[in-house]
């Protein structure tokens, strides 16, 4: 990958952005190597889904990468990584570290750094290397009840675990305390004398994966619960079509064009929008741990 500063679509891409992608396109050679070992199915996903369809590659002001699996999949890319991820991949699920929320799964390389403030702020102490996030994709139940049931709990589990999250950040960590992270320290302080953060992860992905196999959709049900734009029609998943990416290419669903006008609208114009990180720091020759302690200093 040429990692010189150049002009794309009118817009600068730096040299240290354009590292920043060579060590996500690492990550990503090293999930798909993973993948095709064990005949694990996964996809393009979001910005880099669109990316590869609009640009050939990363959109120029785009500063991640995003793959998405199907729960089965999923739950045997994370089995064989146990034995397949060796230093310095790690996966990062709720099960491989403490405080980590489990509607969402990254893969990271932790002899570098890259996090938002908002990592900071709300999960202190986690991996924080440059990473690769991995969306799971569920069943979506076809009745309207049930649906409405399961996104009920999802939401209701969700928000435990959050107040979870904001008590270790308060108590561990010594995060910013406002009005809102102390109330949700109350909250949580009563609901620990019935649950634990395992129990409450557990029902989480339980309540996700019990709808049998064959509904008509599927979706982000645990990162999103109850948001349509992220549910999809299944069909658009029949296949997998290899789409050039920068210097190689990356597998997407069939239906990749509904898909990106269901998720972006216009998306063959090229809109240029504030990243959803917020701001982002990173280093591609530091390991986090270094990293967050230089950041530290200079701010005392």
């Amino acid at each position: 990958m040429n990692l010189e500063e150049e002009i794309r679509d009118g817009y600068k891409v730096s040299a240290d952005m354009k590292k920043l992608w060579s060590v996500q396109m690492e990550i990503l050679d090293e999930i798909d190597r993973v993948c095709k070992k064990h005949n694990i199915t996964y996809y393009a996903d979001g910005g880099t889904l669109l990316g590869a369809v609009r640009h050939k590659g990363f959109i120029p002001w785009d500063d991640d990468l995003d793959v998405q699996m199907y729960r089965d999949d999923l739950e045997k890319f994370c089995n064989v990584a146990k034995d397949e991820l060796k230093p310095p991949f790690f996966l990062q699920t709720w099960e491989t570290e403490e405080g980590f929320y489990p509607w969402l799964f990254k893969v990271r390389k932790s002899d570098t750094a890259c996090f938002t403030e908002w990592e900071i702020e709300n999960n202190p102490g986690g991996n924080r290397g440059i990473f690769v996030d991995i969306f799971p994709a569920y069943n979506v139940p076809d009745g309207k009840l049930a649906f409405a049931m399961q996104t009920g709990k999802l939401k209701r589990l969700k928000f435990l675990f959050e107040c979870y999250q904001t008590d270790r950040a308060l108590s561990l960590y010594g995060a910013r305390k406002t009005s809102k992270r102390r109330l949700a320290q109350a909250i949580w302080k009563v609901c620990k004398i019935f649950t634990s953060s395992d129990k409450i992860c557990r029902k989480f992905i339980k309540t996700a994966t019990k709808v049998g196999p064959e509904t008509k959709r599927l979706g982000y049900v645990t990162v999103f619960p109850g948001n349509k734009r992220f549910i999809w029609d299944r069909e658009w998943f029949n296949g997998t079509v290899d789409l050039p990416f920068e210097d190689r290419t990356i597998p997407a669903q069939t239906g990749y064009e509904k898909r990106l006008e269901q998720d972006f609208g216009d998306w063959r114009t090229p809109m240029q929008i504030k990243s959803m990180h917020s701001t982002l720091h990173y280093s591609c020759d530091v390991p986090y741990e270094e990293f967050l302690k230089t950041l530290k200093n200079q701010a005392n």
